[in-house]
């Protein structure tokens, strides 16, 4: 028996399952062909020929669109995207066309399987329109992008702007191909109709995938500047020193998008700045009351304030008001840290630093916060290195975003944006809202505090009040409890027993007692992990000017929506400030005696929830990046021993630690470094009364909804790598 010839020596080829809808023309075709063997047989001489063409046709399509699934999926390998692409559109091109021919058509208008070459013909169609149309307008989009320019720190990328116009296109066309395959006539053969039908399921599913990216197309051309130029800040945090929001600002550069074309600018270190005199707005002034001056007077500091959306707009005001700057808008704001960078270089590939480091997907972290400083022990050195290592990984991620490394890119955007790492502010809210809509944005990308009563989230912010990178070497541990009985844990002499003193009320006027529930013991212990003999050796720009190694922790309290901070124990430090701020009480505690190498303290408080709170108390951090990884807080753990003592505790507010606090103190306006405070324990400390300010609450976005990425991320974890297309046929 004469055997039709196929192309099946393809390397490094495994069988591995797909799911059904993946090449559904192909599998049509090869259906069909074993269906009609016999017919084959008897007219080779007339349709041998055209048999062994489309065989080999749909051999091609087969490897051209196994090769793109395995780019587009990330699966490795050597693949030309663009000559997978031309292979794709010239054999859809050519099978169309033979089944096209009066042969073709003699074996629909003279056999029982007219409905199946129907069929046949209109999937070809369906997939030789999408081919011919919206692909070949997207491969020729590819080519016309030009990479990165390293000379003048320069992308064009405004081919993009035709991408609306093209995905209106796709949705037309999906439209009409899913209405000609819904008009077709039932097959003879049930595989055809089988795999017809979820044809039609397939193009509907991308479809609706393809809707839930509609708002962000639409936003590309603003976004890319088409209707004049926009500004964007890029900001690099050191998490080697604390900020509350989760480093100090280093380093800023600017973005330009005008018509299509990205300019990145010099990053410049933040010292460089001109620092501010005074708030710069009404909302400014009220943060200082709670966080001292530092929060507006400096870019360093700007994130002692852990609400992103405000941090934001205060660092996009400081850069404003630098010479040169006065006239620029700025569109939006972007955050990121070392553990998001390393997410990118692992994405996209290595880079390799003036200085022969090669950071990857596993070292960039450790590199940034701690294998710097001794590398580069000269400051002003050690600034110019990370401002052009800062161009080199910019470079390198954004000349290597490519099909095969797009998945990755987005997941490392997605996951980081959802961990705290990376973060955004955009001057029209909307645009902001697009791209957490699309799931291509963690909603947790804003920033914003968490404002939920039903589940309640308390705050335990960190920032280092000496010039250092001592964090790194930082080891925080949050413990919660929940009172049991009627004996609130805040009218007890000892919070715990590793803090030796009474503690203090916290309480204020400004929350009203009733509407509190359950009580929850907070215990934060820090301990610095550096040794006497390591921080000898450190440079003093690491380990403080006097060369000690002594951290200065300063602690941001945040109550719960809702709910309340109503006592606080402490062995020795300053009571700064207490208040109300976007709807969350907040304590601002300060420890001036610091802490040493290898020295541990404890610090705690006690919350209570809301009445109608229906969860445990979460508490989150800043987040702590050590050699040991990163920690966010007690993820809703809680020791709750209340039923196995068979008892619950009062909700009635009747067992108050102390009277509310009505008037007012706040951070001191001279020096944010050095607040006005008296230093004490809370155990002879007289209760400093507290601020009462409260503004409207800002509201955490919804990350419940599904999105196109979970969509892709299911689809991919139905394949393997990688893909082998034929596996299914």
């Amino acid at each position: 028996m004469h055997q039709i010839p196929r192309h099946t020596g393809r390397k490094g080829r495994r069988n591995l399952t797909v799911p059904e809808g993946w090449t559904l023309v192909a599998k049509v075709l090869y259906v069909v062909f074993a269906s009609f063997a016999g017919l084959l047989l008897s007219t080779v001489i007339v349709y041998g020929s055209s048999v062994v063409r489309m065989t080999y046709e749909a051999d091609r399509m087969i490897g051209s669109a196994q090769n793109l699934a395995n780019a587009a999926l990330g699966c490795g390998g050597d693949v030309n995207f663009a000559d997978a692409s031309h292979d794709l559109v010239d054999s859809a091109g050519k099978l169309r066309d033979e089944l096209d021919t009066v042969k073709w058509t003699l074996v629909r208008d003279h056999t029982a399987y007219g409905n199946d070459i129907t069929a046949v013909r209109t999937m070809l169609n369906a997939v030789g329109d999408l081919v011919d149309g919206p692909f070949v307008d997207l491969m020729n989009l590819a080519g016309s992008l030009s990479g990165f320019s390293m000379e003048d720190k320069t992308i064009d990328v405004s081919a993009l702007l035709q991408v609306p116009d093209i995905v209106q296109r796709v949705h037309a066309d999906i439209a009409q191909e899913v209405r000609a395959l819904g008009e077709l006539r039932q097959p003879r053969i049930t595989a055809v109709g089988r795999v017809v039908e979820s044809g039609r399921s397939a193009l509907e599913s991308v479809d609706s995938l393809l809707t839930q990216y509609d708002d962000l197309v639409s936003l590309i051309p603003s976004l890319l500047g088409a209707d004049g130029a926009r500004t964007y800040l890029v900001a690099i945090y050191n998490p080697a020193e604390l900020r509350s929001g989760g480093g100090m600002v280093g380093n800023i550069a600017a973005v330009t998008a005008d018509r299509g074309r990205v300019t990145i600018g010099d990053f410049v270190v933040t010292t460089d700045y001109q620092y501010a005199d005074q708030p710069f707005d009404k909302q400014g002034a009220l943060e200082a009351a709670i966080f001292g001056n530092q929060v507006y007077a400096y870019p360093q500091t700007t994130t002692v304030n852990p609400n992103f959306q405000r941090a934001a707009v205060t660092l996009k005001n400081l850069w404003q008001a630098q010479e040169g700057n006065r006239n620029t808008d700025v569109a939006g704001v972007f955050a990121l840290d070392p553990v998001f960078m390393q997410a990118l270089i692992g994405a996209t590939g290595d880079v390799t630093l003036s200085d022969g480091t090669v950071l990857n997907g596993q070292n960039a972290v450790s590199f940034f916060l701690s294998d710097l400083y001794t590398k580069h022990p000269d400051f002003v050195e050690q600034n110019n290195f990370t401002n052009e290592s800062s161009k080199r990984i910019m470079s390198s991620v954004m000349s290597n975003v490519s099909a095969s490394t797009a998945s990755a890119v987005l997941r490392a955007v997605k996951s980081s944006s959802s961990s705290g790492h990376f973060k955004a502010w955009m001057n029209d809210d909307r645009e902001l809202a697009a791209l957490v809509r699309t799931n291509v944005f963690d909603a947790n990308v804003a920033g914003v505090l968490p404002s939920d009563p039903k589940t309640p989230t308390a705050g335990v912010y960190f920032t280092e009040a000496v010039a250092s990178k001592l964090d790194w070497y930082l080891d925080v541990d949050v413990q919660v409890s929940r009172t049991c009985g009627k004996t609130l844990a805040a009218t007890k002499r000892r919070l715990s027993d590793a803090v030796d003193a009474r503690p203090r009320s916290t309480a204020i006027s400004a929350v009203d007692s009733s509407t509190l529930g359950d009580e929850y013991t907070v215990e934060v212990t820090l301990h610095n992990m550096l040794s006497k003999e390591q921080a000898s050796l450190m440079p003093t720009f690491v380990v403080g000017e006097d060369g000690s190694g002594t951290m200065q922790p300063r602690l941001f309290l945040m109550g719960p929506t809702g709910g309340a901070i109503t006592s606080l124990a402490y062995e020795s430090g300053d009571f700064v400030s207490n208040g109300v701020l976007d709807g969350h009480q907040f304590v601002n505690l300060r420890l001036p005696q610091g802490l040493a190498p290898e020295e541990t303290v404890t610090v705690a408080f006690t919350v209570r929830v809301a009445k109608d709170a229906s969860t445990p108390l979460n508490v989150v951090t800043t987040p702590i990046i050590t050699a040991d990884g990163t920690y966010t807080g007690t993820n809703g753990q809680v020791t709750d021993k209340c039923a196995a003592e068979g008892s619950d505790q009062s909700t009635d507010g009747s067992s108050a630690a102390a009277s509310p606090q009505s008037s007012s103190s706040s951070a001191d306006a001279s020096d944010p470094a050095s607040p006005s405070a008296s230093s004490s324990s809370s155990s002879d400390a007289t209760p400093t009364d507290a601020p009462t300010t409260i503004i409207d609450d800002q509201s955490g976005a919804d990350t419940s909804s599904a999105g196109a990425l979970d969509s892709l991320d299911k689809l991919r974890g139905e394949l393997s790598c990688p893909v082998d297309v034929k596996a299914m046929l």
